[in-house]
């Protein structure tokens, strides 16, 4: 959560955030003037309740002269109480005679009265020249207790230092018991900090850094699920589209004939057909919809049920519906799967697993051999889908795993970019694991290791 700033009014200064308290050491009454009339202008300006205690080198007359140039309503702001200009007599004396408790104290309850009132917070500055050298040890000792007591509050205080009445172990002592001093050198107000105060101005550099680095990479991934998201829908409108329109024209052709009193039943026979084709492209296109839905509602893994499954006659099966399509794309497949190899896995699934491979090597690496290998195990079993394809660059390997990726968007043959992810989510769901071996112009290699009984998800 982002600290809230308040404007100093001082430029050297900029911003502070609630419960800051500082000093400025003057040589005159122009520096006074140059630092506390913008200070508290800027404290009016942003509703902020303003206390100004004043001293030598003017008083409290002097400094409602010197404000009202800067601030034209400065009369109604005194009358209806956002501002007092009081002298330091009137308020230490009220304070309970610069007893440091009560002086604290007094701080606090103004700073109260302000919020409850509708300000801000406090806004508030001290000139100390009438400080007597007898009561500096005590004086510094209370500024050493105000830190403390500002930053739990929306108050901000900066001390006035005259620099003739101040020795070097005096300015020492000031400084080390704010968080930072000005000073006005060759005309130019200048920051002294204290080492602490450094430090930690360097670790909050240091940690806005990390946290915009943090943002900007989560501001891409969002960028990236968005864009993502967009390409789906997308693909997504499209796949759905053409089955979808080819019932139509087929209705409609069937609808046509039936009106003109033409229709046969060798007409109707290879429409009925195609369009029986198209109803079970839509059923495939919803259920990988449907799958991902499940998959992505929640961070478990797909249902699953179980039971005693051949993992080898599920190979053999899903390959001989596939041999057409194979010899379409000019692929020969060369299936493996003599022996058994028997597991508690959801048929089901396995077949997706099957059917999600050879679809992407019929859709990827046509005119290939394909190969449909089953290997069983001592506690599962192996699937292997190799094809002799162009293979996959080495810097898309870590992305085929992912929703919605397209390696070769100019060559799309249909689909979601889902496949392989569902092939991944399906495995995980048995408690098995996935491996892909390609290079280059050398094939791609899928190896697919199930437990005979279901563990957990694999990380």
């Amino acid at each position: 959560m982002p600290i809230p700033l308040r404007p100093s009014g001082i430029p050297a200064v900029g911003d502070l955030p609630w419960g800051s308290h500082f000093c400025q050491f003057y040589g005159d009454r122009e520096d006074l003037v140059d630092s506390l009339v913008p200070y508290f202008k800027a404290g009016l300006e942003n509703n902020e309740h303003c206390l100004w205690v004043t001293s030598e080198p003017f008083g409290a007359s002097d400094a409602r002269t010197l404000l009202r140039n800067a601030v034209p309503d400065l009369d109604q702001r005194m009358s209806r109480g956002q501002i007092e200009i009081i002298d330091h007599r009137d308020w230490y004396m009220k304070a309970g005679g610069k007893s440091a408790d009560e002086v604290l104290q007094g701080w606090v309850d103004r700073h109260g009265r302000a919020l409850a009132q509708g300000y801000a917070g406090l806004r508030l500055t001290g000139n100390t020249y009438w400080l007597e050298r007898q009561d500096w040890s005590g004086f510094v000792e209370y500024e050493a207790r105000v830190t403390g007591t500002f930053k739990s509050h929306n108050i901000i205080g900066m001390c006035s230092y005259c620099l003739e009445r101040c020795g070097p172990m005096d300015v020492l002592n000031v400084v080390r018991n704010h968080q930072f001093a000005l000073i006005r050198q060759a005309g130019e107000w200048e920051l002294i900090e204290s080492a602490s105060l450094k430090s930690a101005k360097a670790d909050l550099h240091k940690l806005n850094g990390e946290l915009e680095q943090r943002v900007r990479e989560r501001t891409a991934e969002l960028q990236h699920a968005l864009q993502m998201r967009e390409e789906f829908l997308s693909v997504a409108s499209h796949e759905l589209k053409t089955p979808i329109t080819s019932l139509q024209l087929y209705m409609e052709s069937l609808l046509r004939a039936n009106q003109r009193g033409t229709l046969t039943p060798a007409q109707v026979a290879p429409k009925l057909l195609k369009a029986k084709e198209q109803c079970g492209r839509l059923e495939n296109l919803i259920n990988k919809l449907l799958d991902v839905s499940r998959a992505t509602a929640s961070d478990d893994p797909l249902p699953i049920e179980v039971e005693p499954v051949d993992l080898a006659e599920v190979a053999r099966s899903v390959g001989e519906v596939f041999a057409e399509g194979l010899q379409r794309a000019g692929c020969e497949l060369r299936v493996q799967a003599d022996h058994p190899a028997v597991g508690h896995w959801d048929r089901m699934r396995l077949e997706q697993v099957v059917t999600n491979l050879l679809s992407n090597a019929i859709k990827y690496a046509p005119g290939t051999e394909v190969e449909l290998a089953v290997q069983p195990a001592k506690d599962g079993a192996t699937l292997v889908v190799r094809d002799g394809g162009p293979g996959i660059p080495e810097e898309a390997q870590q992305r085929v795993f992912e929703r919605f990726v397209q390696l070769s968007p100019k060559s799309h043959a249909g689909g979601f970019g889902l496949g392989l992810w569902i092939v991944r989510s399906i495995v995980d769901a048995h408690g098995g694991s996935i491996e892909l071996d390609s290079k280059p112009g050398a094939g791609t290699t899928f190896k697919v290791s199930l437990p005979s009984h279901r563990g957990g998800p694999r990380a």
